[in-house]
């Protein structure tokens, strides 16, 4: 009997730390904004992951968006530049819309390209996290894609700032596709 009670607690040792680490993150925390971001990154919730975003970087984000969309407005694709941000029917328009709403715009037109080519699923599961300081967190989580036969896993980072309405998450300019960050390579 006692080897059955000693092999149930070393069982019990042994799996509460990876049991553990999956258990929700305490409300407020880095983590757990990270982990409302990638839900809804693996739900194309273009909206959600905006919600999330941190302010300063939305507002670096539509600058360079509302820049990009002026170009394209005098070119072929100004008709597919509108389309984008109906029901506006000029750049005054655009400009008007609010740099969460723009972002989740913007973000919900990628995730809708990627869905077109076929079905795919994300699973986002968070490994660790490494803060520096009190005001800046990196979360290192592993995202798996299927997409029919086709599958890939990698291990990622997201980076969050604490703002004055709480932890927020940084857009790194790469991770969107959007070329180089700010400040140029070395930042």
């Amino acid at each position: 009997m006692s080897r059955r009670v000693l092999t149930g607690a070393l069982l019990t040792v042994a799996l509460a730390g990876p049991l553990g680490a999956q258990r929700a993150p305490a409300a407020g925390t880095a983590r757990a904004v990270a982990q409302r971001t990638l839900t809804a990154l693996a739900a194309r919730n273009a909206e959600g992951f905006a919600r999330e975003a941190s302010p300063q970087d939305l507002a670096a984000f539509r600058a360079q968006l509302l820049a990009n969309v002026q170009q394209a407005l005098g070119t072929p694709q100004r008709a597919q530049a509108l389309a984008m941000f109906a029901p506006a029917k000029s750049f005054e328009d655009i400009q008007k819309i609010p740099a969460e709403r723009l972002f989740a715009i913007y973000l919900q037109t990628v995730m809708n390209r990627v869905a077109a080519a076929g079905p795919m699923t994300m699973t986002n599961t968070i490994l660790g996290e490494v803060t520096e300081g009190d005001s800046l967190s990196h979360i290192v989580y592993r995202q798996h894609i299927a997409s029919g036969t086709s599958k890939a896993d990698n291990v990622s980072l997201v980076s969050l700032r604490r703002t004055p309405g709480g932890w927020k998450v940084t857009l790194e300019a790469g991770q969107l596709g959007m070329g180089p960050p700010q400040g140029g390579p070395g930042r």
